[in-house]
């Protein structure tokens, strides 16, 4: 039993010895191996181009006072004559 448990411990030891040894290509290849996974569900899923056709940017609108355009979601009254809460909102309550 004794010789057994020894032997066990002989084995932890060395692996544990190689793996800091070479901890560098074992990450290396855990990052490989984490990549070639992404890619292959990438195209399963129809790959990057279709993804990048669903993103949407910011909408932008001209104020109306200042002719500044801004995101649409930095605006106040939203309608047909926007204005930005930069600075035009501001001057607009005083």
């Amino acid at each position: 039993m004794k010789e057994t448990f020894f032997i066990i411990l002989v084995a932890i030891v060395l692996f544990g010895l190689t793996a800091i040894r070479y901890r560098r290509q074992i990450v290396a290849f855990l990052t490989f191996y984490k990549q070639l996974k992404a890619a292959g569900t990438n195209l399963r899923e129809g790959g990057i181009a279709d993804r990048q056709h669903k993103v949407k940017g910011i909408q932008l609108v001209r104020c109306s006072k200042c002719g500044k355009f801004v995101p649409e979601s930095e605006t106040i009254n939203g309608g047909a004559k926007p204005v930005c809460r930069s600075g035009c909102a501001l001057t607009n309550a005083a």
